[in-house]
């Protein structure tokens, strides 16, 4: 369901340079022009009443029958999303990762097993009701559906929320789901499912959580080991050794807990007993866990025999960190990511490990941004790289490279070199597939910068980045620095053209017909499917647009359509997607929309498919998630 983007979006909005403008005034940015700010881009500026929405999606789509407790929400933006939303269902964690240290469980009112869940509405959950009116079969598939690394970190965060909801799990047939105090304990067929995602998708935090308030009566082998799995991983030793004891005899028929069991040994300083259990071991399961037998060398003899990366898990993460052991080469980009959580702790784990390990989790939106920016700390480089870092960078590539620029930045104290280091760090990261990680890593040294003139070539990455991780008025501030050094300089006008549609998605008054690219088509440089998706958007937010469709008229024109414009591949999940929103089915709703959406960047969707995400999302509640969802397209898809 992919398309080609349109020339000139990976590097983000138009990049300038100092040369490239002309010059730069060294005056400061003028404080009578933060004035503007609420009346032009400005998400906060005063709104008339909105008129009645125009139709784009099916007529289901828009006018849902909201299940319960969770209360349309028309997607305004009269706060930040990173502030909580006037609806508790429409809680966004636009550039924020999940935290759930501070959340407080009651387990006496969790007497439905398969109903377990740590989240609440107040502190971001999608309600109890949020299964209402879903067939659990129809469910129960698409959960285990769900990509392990969905392309939207919106929606990965989204889908995780979920999944760590406490709802009344999905009834069969979809009726009505029973008072969750009044039923006596069930199976844990749902609640395994719902785990065997968080494992999948990485969430270790979350897992373990969700895992330590199972009650203990529960006779599960699957949810005990990765019980296990989430405490070796999270380093909690002589917790996990606690689990492995009891479980050895509530589970003798797997050797799973024989091998964790010899671990347990060893780090208890039990050698004799150890050798004794791997001998048995070997003579039972031989070839059980080739791993787990060539890091048993580390605790013999120190030396363990070469190992796969595939066949590594969380109980041999743990051997290689005890064990003092390393990582078979490039084992952090092809991971699976709940074990990239172990390889920060491993001693012999090289720079680029850890970086790459913690820039594919916080792009995932599993850890905040100063994770990132701390591995990046991690990296040592030498005097002759450090002379010229943007050559240097270039030169070394990857993860090293973008650390360096990194570095560089966070070192240098001249504002306009500060701007030209992180400019080049995001954009290498954009050409990774990772500047959602990087725009996180660098919010704080990007705070530090003053918009003005002098950084007008800066500021179309700067705002663009802000609105990326919900900064709104911090990228409308960089934004009115174009439009002030746009009077002078065409190309920074331009700039500020390109930024109006993502501010509009942000909750700007500025309608998309009001600025140069109100005729679609039309103008050198005109980006017709970028306008196309940001129209889609804002429309699927409610919003009223009166402006034709961008490239109507070229069509009508005769030109051939573009033919590099797959049909929606996805499209039953699409349609299904409408009917769960139509019927308030939340849950369903966004295992839904992220399967339609699947692995792909959102700046690569079809427009179409978008928009009936964000429709959806908002229909059920959750246009805090719809917004952010909107606005990650539109940075993805800029110019």
């Amino acid at each position: 369901m992919n398309v080609s983007r349109a020339s000139g979006l990976a590097g983000g909005l138009s990049v300038f340079r100092r040369s490239g403008v002309g010059g730069w005034p060294s005056a400061a940015f003028p404080a009578v022009a933060l004035m503007a700010l609420m009346t032009t881009l400005s998400p906060l500026s005063a709104q008339e009443p909105p008129a009645a929405p125009i139709t784009l999606f099916p007529p289901t789509v828009l006018t849902p029958a909201p299940a319960g407790e969770a209360p349309a929400d028309t997607g305004g933006a009269a706060e930040l999303p990173s502030q909580p939303p006037a609806d508790p269902q429409s809680t966004t964690t636009l550039g924020e990762a999940p935290e759930y240290s501070g959340i407080q469980v009651d387990r006496l009112q969790a007497l439905d097993v398969e109903s377990l869940g740590i989240l609440e509405v107040e502190n971001g959950g999608l309600g109890l009701d949020a299964w209402a009116g879903s067939d659990r079969r129809l469910v129960e598939r698409l959960i285990a559906a769900l990509p392990s690394e969905p392309g939207s970190p919106v929606l990965q965060a989204l889908a995780t929320r979920l999944l760590l909801t406490n709802a009344r799990a999905p009834q069969l047939g979809g009726a009505a789901n029973p008072d969750v105090t009044a039923v006596a304990p069930q199976g844990t067929d749902f609640l395994r499912l719902r785990a065997e995602r968080l494992y999948a998708m990485g969430d270790l935090a979350g897992l373990n959580r969700l895992l330590g308030i199972v009650p203990q009566r529960v006779d599960d082998p699957w949810l005990a080991q990765a019980r296990v799995d989430g405490l070796l991983l999270a380093g909690e030793d002589e917790e996990a050794c606690r689990q492995v004891a009891g479980a050895v005899a509530r589970f003798p028929g797997e050797t799973y807990w024989t091998r964790a069991q010899v671990l347990c040994q060893f780090m208890a300083g039990q050698r004799d007993q150890a050798f004794l259990a791997l001998d048995l071991l070997r003579e039972q399961d031989p070839d059980g866990d080739p791993a787990f037998y060539a890091l048993t060398g580390l605790f013999i003899g120190g030396q363990a025999a070469d190992i796969d990366a595939a066949s590594l898990t969380p109980l041999t993460m743990a051997m290689l960190r005890v064990g003092d052991g390393a990582l078979p080469a490039d084992f952090a980009e092809g991971a699976a990511p709940l074990l990239l959580h172990g390889v920060a702790p491993l001693a012999k784990a090289s720079p680029a490990d850890r970086a790459l390990a913690r820039e594919r989790l916080v792009q995932a939106a599993i850890l905040p941004g100063d994770a990132l920016a701390e591995a990046f700390d991690g990296f040592s480089f030498e005097p002759s790289e450090l002379s010229d870092p943007l050559v240097a960078a270039k030169d070394i590539g990857g993860v090293r490279g973008r650390a360096l620029l990194f570095h560089a930045a966070s070192r240098e104290r001249i504002a306009t070199a500060k701007a030209e280091f992180l400019l080049a760090a995001m954009t290498e990261a954009d050409a990774a597939g990772r500047g959602y990680a990087m725009a996180l890593a660098v919010r704080p040294q990007l705070a530090t910068l003053m918009p003005g003139l002098e950084l007008a070539w800066f500021a179309p990455t700067a705002a663009r980045s802000f609105y990326r991780v919900g900064r709104f008025e911090r990228a409308t501030a960089w934004a009115e620095v174009l439009r002030l050094d746009g009077l002078k300089n065409p190309p920074s006008l331009a700039a500020y053209e390109d930024l109006k549609p993502i501010a509009r998605l942000a909750g700007s008054t500025l309608s998309l017909t009001a600025g140069a690219a109100a005729q679609p088509g039309e103008g050198e440089g005109a980006d017709v499917d970028r306008d196309l998706l940001v129209m889609v958007l804002s429309r699927a937010l409610d919003q009223e647009e009166t402006g034709i469709w961008p490239g109507l008229l070229d069509a009508s024109a005769g030109q051939e359509p573009d033919a590099d414009l797959p049909p929606l591949a996805r499209l039953p999940a699409l349609l299904a997607l409408g009917d769960a929103a139509a019927a308030g089915r939340r849950g369903e709703t966004v295992v839904l929309a992220t399967l339609a959406l699947g692995k792909a960047e959102t700046g690569e969707l079809h427009p179409l498919a978008l928009g009936y995400v964000v429709s959806a999302l908002s229909a059920v509640g959750l246009g805090g998630d719809a917004r952010a969802l909107a606005l990650e397209a539109a940075a993805g898809n800029a110019r």
